[in-house]
């Protein structure tokens, strides 16, 4: 029976393989010294998606947890399309390392959140991922509008 568990992953993996043909056409830049170039971390994440939805569609064909029926959509899912959409217009109008904190502390806000650690945790990782690609990797993260 189709369910949410086989739904999304094939639309998963439908949609990272696009991901992996439109990668295939991104310009080499010639502007950063970077050991590595624009189509790596894209072409990585795509592909750990399509082996992540493979692993998820294995498994609930052993399991057949086809039994549980859960809607397609739930609130849930709602807010995650949401939050991502509200996260990626962040990013564009004041970039990367503002709207990452602004949402993982928005995201932990959501779910009441009260240990401090965690929000100490997500701050560090934005800034670490920040000093990543800035230093190591020489890649520029979005800066937004206002930059």
């Amino acid at each position: 029976m189709i369910n949410r568990n086989m739904i999304f992953p094939s639309l998963i993996i439908v949609i990272s393989a696009i991901v992996l043909v439109i990668i295939s056409q991104f310009a080499e830049p010639r502007f950063q010294d970077a050991s590595v170039d624009a189509k790596f971390f894209p072409t990585a994440i795509a592909i750990i998606q399509i082996l992540i939805c493979i692993a998820l569609i294995v498994q609930v064909r052993i399991k057949k947890l086809a039994a549980n029926q859960q809607p397609i959509f739930s609130k849930m899912a709602a807010f995650g399309v949401g939050f991502l959409i509200a996260y990626a217009v962040l990013i564009s109008v004041i970039g990367y390392l503002y709207a990452s904190l602004v949402a993982f502390t928005a995201y932990l806000i959501f779910f009441k959140v009260k240990k401090p650690l965690f929000y100490a945790v997500a701050w560090a990782f934005v800034f670490c991922v920040y000093y990543l690609f800035g230093e190591v990797f020489y890649i520029a993260l979005p800066e937004g509008y206002f930059y």
